[in-house]
């Protein structure tokens, strides 16, 4: 059914019909399904505030109302958070439908097992439900079982690092001769980490390379610009009272280098030639024409012809075009070199089983590309794709979709495969893809839709805008429909949809406003912003108290706070994260709760770098800096006349850990003595609770102690108090991420000093994060899928123009064009790029450097839109007037002019003078209530026995006659039940995991990982594959592996609980049989039978025992596999020999 195109109208068109197609939704009714489509793929396009997430969830319910069971519903989205909400809003609306649906009916019916088996419905993110797919099959995707999904950002930057270090020392052992090689060329190996770094990102990617097969010869280039060089420092005045400028400098290093250090080497040469190159684009040098005056008439024209013709000609005609060749030369030297390192980072995470993000698509893409079978058997599990927030989606993860629903299981290029009709229902907005630095990828978002149409599906758009009030849609449409229409950009950005607003006004009110900013001395861009943030406070504190004008508060939907303002109607935005805090600060001072996001503010905490000085020495006591950095800090504030009184009287700053000395305290005076007295016996303190604590346990007994909570939130500027606790809070939290990463307290100090040196970015948060009246600060990035009564796009003016491009990806040809960059930050250059990075070279139209710079600009627009379209009734958008053309809502600033937009109008109300500050909380008594719940959660309430740990009198022999005279040991045993755990996961298949697979799971397990241990493994596998035990599940169902079991066996005073797994579990003609795997070495025949009071007998009795209370369904059989016999035991039910 075609649809008219609403990019190609300027007027909005009814998506109402629409609607009803992909999954029809109304606020207080059920709405007929006549005209929905269960069996149609639809890739949506939903602008801001249509709804997406709701479309989403209607389609969902739609489908239980049609007949598709719960389980088959399988709903991705781009965050943990989001997963949340929609898991929310599905049982809720399904609540919602029954309750409106005549009970008793076949829709009613099929909602209300909906109901009952919403759990079995996957919500999450793709990640989520890779890491799902890989664990149910390791052995197929090449993993070893247990693999650790998902590595953080320290995790994984561990792991990087041993690699590159692994990598080097294997080098510099075995190939030293390639280190040589690479200095030759100027390149230190040990400064390549951060490209190393660069390249793994896009492991899926080839480096791109271009470059002369052998070194470019520079002779006849240096040749030249010696020769100029010469008749330039003659026509240069002897006498500089104005000093040298740029050029001069650039010629004076030239001179030294040819006379001191020569230029015989390629790279000398390519260094000489830099000189010229770092002084002179192509156009003009950094010549001061002052620095060249002189007693010649003519040097004035001179120096501006050296200027504007001589230096530019040459460094265009001759040593850019030398340098070029020069510079991709050594990037394909580096390339080479720095290549096989991702190898060695990729083998080194799957030894250890320890998977990135990343990883876990790469090998969901592969199991699902290559496996027919696998696939199948995962399609037949998850029928019904839904997925939302396509915009942010990358090529792999479009991938995996595509397979998943494809109707050849065999096709393995997935832009050929055709989705299962009804298996794929994608929604997004290419307007709000502002995520490329994430993967994002807006070509594979617009190529998605193309195939779906192409294989009998329909792209469709949704413009009902059900969020902001109609004067905003309107300014929006004509805003952003020129924008998004920049004729520079148009193959890269997305067509505009004009709005079609639900919420509509008599016009006379206005949804916009704007703040100028007068003019600040300097132009600096955080007074700017304090004067920004000045204004905006103001405003709020005017609309909380209700003293702004009354057309904005009154009670009415168009009036910017319908009876009354909260806290929480804003939402203020800024595009970087800089000066979050300078909002921050001016909210507190005029006190306005609030909460902040993505300002990566952590490290800046007082309190922070006060715990780590004292942390740092308690597990170093001996370290005399750190112990001189904590006596001086803040909690101890020790001045200098008493540190030096301290080492006068004999005090040693390496024995903190020790009493100080008698001899020492009778020296210092009363008040000193004191100071160090209690300093010392803190430091004792905590060094104790580290030894003898878990590190949340033993930092929160720290800052107890300490006081370092009550005097964060009590400082002696009342405003900071919420953003400086909160911080303590937040370092708190994030001690608990690291230990439950199993850190050590050397290794969560480590990371804290990341932080506390900006290596490692957090965010704090303040008092009032999760708070529900805060106003919400954050960068523009954090802000998708929100909305607010009022938004602010703050920080109007910004000099710097970001980073440099560092790479750009060619998708189409599956390569990565990465240049070598030196530098941090906004100081980073890129030097040693390939041909064609920032001149087209073979057959280009385009250079990738240009490319990729036109890609962002493209997408500066897009997050533009994203926050001019969180407004619900009020949008406010500060402008900095001096500088119209920069700042990152400088593009609007002719949009504002051009609807006549007026100023905010704010009152003058100054920060409060008095601030009603909280009283001190009364630590002894949270003490006393801490003890007490301590003391209480201490006493046992039950007794826990593990099933395998029963104990016995006889001797071992004598309980297992069945074992040889030296076991496999436990390691191994562990290692087996993991792989035939696999092996009946992947039941569907044929298990054969590669010996690299066995020696992994082995070394997991702490096993030895030998050849004889391999084989070993194997044959114990291959013979449960031949067994009766291996056909029967080959037809059970349902099948359980390492099943949970713990019931109550005891009525005694303190009840005991019997805990144990079975290692498997299924169902077959309404029994249920149990098996436990031995790995037992047996010598001699195996036994048909064991003893009554056999430990393995007792406990496979126990299994069967627990199944039946717990569960009350009986079991036919249980038994014992003997592994390494390859014989089956019945100890309950079945007396039979299999």
């Amino acid at each position: 059914m075609p649809q008219p195109d609403p990019a190609q109208s300027a007027t909005p068109y009814d998506d109402t019909a629409m609607r009803e197609r992909i999954g029809p939704w109304e606020e207080d009714d059920v709405p007929d399904l006549s005209r929905f489509e269960a069996d149609t793929n639809f890739f949506v396009r939903a602008a801001a505030g249509s709804g997406k997430t709701t479309a989403l969830v209607a389609r969902m319910v739609a489908l239980v109302r049609s007949g598709v069971p719960v389980d088959d519903l399988t709903a991705i989205t781009f965050t943990r958070k989001a997963a949340g909400e929609m898991s929310t809003r599905f049982y809720e609306e399904l609540r919602r439908t029954q309750a409106a649906l005549p009970e008793g009916g076949a829709q009613w019916t099929r909602v209300r097992q909906a109901l009952g088996n919403a759990q079995q419905t996957f919500i999450g993110t793709v990640h989520a439900f890779c890491a799902r797919l890989l664990r149910e099959r390791p052995i197929a995707a090449d993993l070893p079982p247990g693999f650790t999904a998902g590595l953080d950002d320290r995790e994984e930057r561990e792991l990087r690092e041993r690699a590159w270090q692994r990598y080097l020392q294997t080098v510099r052992t075995d190939r030293p001769e390639q280190i040589e090689a690479l200095t030759a060329l100027g390149i230190e190996p040990d400064d390549l980490e951060q490209y190393f770094e660069r390249l793994c990102a896009h492991p899926e990617l080839d480096p791109y390379v271009n470059a002369p097969d052998s070194v470019p010869n520079l002779d006849a280039a240096v040749a030249e610009a010696r020769a100029r060089l010469d008749d330039w420092q003659a026509r240069r005045p002897d006498d500089l009272p104005n000093g040298r400028d740029e050029v001069m400098s650039a010629f004076d290093k030239a001179e030294k280098m040819l006379t001191h250090t020569g230029v015989e080497t390629p790279a000398q040469q390519a260094a000489f030639l830099e000189l010229f190159a770092d002084v002179s684009d192509e156009e003009s040098a950094d010549v001061t024409l002052k620095c060249w005056r002189g007693p010649q008439t003519d040097a004035y024209d001179w120096a501006r012809s050296l200027r504007d013709e001589h230096l530019p000609a040459l460094v265009r005609e001759v040593v850019q075009p030398a340098l070029r060749q020069w510079r991709a030369y050594v990037h394909r030297e580096v390339v080479a070199f720095v290549e096989p390192a991702v190898n060695v980072f990729a083998e080194l995470r799957r030894e250890e089983g320890r998977l990135t993000f990343h990883d876990l698509l790469i090998r969901t893409r592969n199991l699902l590309r290559d496996h027919p079978r696998i696939r199948t058997a995962i399609q037949e599990r998850h029928p019904r794709l839904l997925v939302d927030e396509f915009q942010d989606t990358d090529p792999l993860q479009a991938e995996i979709l595509f397979y998943l629903t494809s109707q050849d299981p065999t096709g393995t290029t997935w832009t050929e495969c055709r989705p299962i009709p009804g298996s794929l229902f994608i929604v997004g907005d290419d307007k709000q893809s502002i995520y490329r630095f994430r993967r994002a990828d807006m070509d594979v978002f617009e190529s998605v839709g193309r195939l779906i149409e192409a294989s009998g599906g329909e792209a469709v758009t949704l413009t009902k805008n059900f969020r902001s009030l109609d004067v905003l849609c309107d300014w929006c449409d004509e805003t952003f429909d020129s924008i998004f229409e920049d004729p520079a950009l148009e193959d890269l950005q997305a067509p505009y949809t004009p709005f079609d607003p639900q919420r509509t006004t008599d016009g006379t009110e206005g949804g916009l406003r704007r703040i100028d900013v007068d003019k600040v001395s300097g132009n600096w861009g955080s007074d700017i912003a304090r004067a920004d943030a000045t204004r905006i406070a103001r405003f709020i504190r005017a609309a909380r108290t209700g003293a702004l004008d009354d057309r904005m508060d009154r009670d009415d939907e168009a009036a910017a706070f319908a009876g009354g303002a909260n806290y929480s109607d804003f939402l203020l935005l800024t595009r970087n994260k800089s000066r979050l805090s300078v909002y921050a600060e001016t909210l507190a001072e005029h006190g306005i709760p609030y909460t902040i996001t993505g300002s990566e503010d952590l490290g800046d905490a007082a309190e922070l770098k006060a715990l780590v000085d004292l942390l740092t020495c308690a597990l170093r006591p001996d370290d005399a800096v750190a112990c001189v950095a904590y006596l001086k800090g803040p909690l101890v504030g020790a001045s200098d006349d008493a540190l030096y009184r301290f080492a006068q009287a004999g005090g040693a700053f390496d024995r903190m850990h020790e009493p100080i000395p008698a001899p020492v305290r009778n020296t210092l005076d009363a008040e000193v003595e004191e100071v160090f007295v209690e300093a010392f016996g803190h430091l004792r303190a905590a060094r104790t609770a580290l030894r003898e604590r878990r590190p949340t346990v033993a930092l929160e007994q720290v800052i107890d102690d300490l006081g370092v909570l009550a005097g964060a939130a009590h400082p002696p500027d009342p405003s900071e108090g919420s953003l400086r606790a909160g911080r303590v809070l937040r370092t708190v939290t994030y001690v608990q991420s690291l230990a439950a990463q199993g850190l050590s307290w050397a290794e969560v100090l480590e990371e804290l000093q990341r932080v506390v040196d900006g290596e490692e970015d957090v965010d704090g948060m303040t008092l009032e994060t999760g708070s529900e009246d805060a106003v919400r600060v954050m960068n523009v990035h954090q802000a998708k899928g929100l909305e607010a009564p009022v938004v602010f796009l703050a920080d109007p003016y910004s000099r710097s123009s970001g980073p440099p491009v560092r790479r750009h990806l060619r998708r189409d040809a599956g390569e990565l064009v990465a240049p070598i960059v030196q530098g941090s930050g906004y100081r980073q250059r890129v030097t040693h790029p390939p041909r064609g990075w920032d001149q087209p070279a073979d057959d280009q139209e385009e250079d990738f450097r240009a490319r990729e710079e036109r890609h962002e600009a493209a997408e500066e627009r897009r997050l533009l839109y994203v926050a001019a379209t969180r407004a619900k009734n009020l949008l406010v958008v500060s402008t900095y007037p001096e500088k119209p053309d920069d700042g990152p809502w400088a593009p609007l600033y002719s949009h504002l002019d051009a609807a006549d937009v007026p100023e905010l109008g704010v009152p003058a109300l100054d920060a409060p003078s008095d601030p009603v500050v909280a009283p001190a909380p009364r630590l002894e008594h949270h003490r006393a209530e801490r003890r007490a719940r301590i003391r209480d959660a201490a006493q046992p309430s039950f007794r826990s026995e593990t099933v395998t740990g029963a104990k016995t009198e006889r001797p071992d022999d004598a309980l297992h006659p069945e074992r040889g005279e030296e076991g496999y040991g436990d390691a191994f045993g562990v290692a087996l039940h993991h792989l035939l755990e696999q092996c009946v996961r992947e039941r569907q298949g044929t298990p054969r995991p590669s010996d690299l697979v066995v020696a992994s799971v082995l070394e997991r397990a702490g096993a030895e990982a030998s050849p004889e241990s391999i084989a070993r493994a194997r044959r114990m596998m291959r013979r449960f594959l031949g067994s009766p035990i291996w056909d029967e599940i080959q037809a059970a169902d349902p099948v359980y592996t390492e099943y949970p079991l713990a019931h109550e066996a005891s009525d005694d005073a303190v009840p005991v609980v019997n805990r144990g797994v079975i290692d498997l579990a299924y169902q077959r003609g309404g029994d249920w049989i149990l098996v436990d795997y031995k790995s037992d070495r047996i010598d001699a025949a195996a036994p048909d039978a064991l003893p009554e009071d056999h430990p393995y007998a007792q406990q496979i009795r126990t299994y069967a025992a627990g199944w039946k209370a717990v569960l009350g369904e009986p079991v036919g059989r249980a038994g014992l596999w003997f592994a390494d016999a390859g014989t089956h035991v019945i100890i309950v039910g079945q007396d039979a020999f299999l």
